[in-house]
């Protein structure tokens, strides 16, 4: 069975960082499926979309 890519792994991880300032341990810490919410969240913030 192959993982997520690294590359992905350290490009959500990067982006997250910058963004909301979450430690590198915290976002590790995240599972694929939560790191991709908060990524896709912090997106659409970032787009303004209106939420919150």
């Amino acid at each position: 069975m192959m993982g997520y890519p690294l590359a992905r792994v350290r490009q959500e991880v990067a982006f997250l960082g910058r963004q909301v300032h979450w430690a590198l341990t915290e976002l590790l810490d995240l599972d694929h499926e939560e790191r991709l919410h908060w990524v896709r969240e912090v997106a659409a913030g970032m787009e303004g979309d209106g939420r919150p």
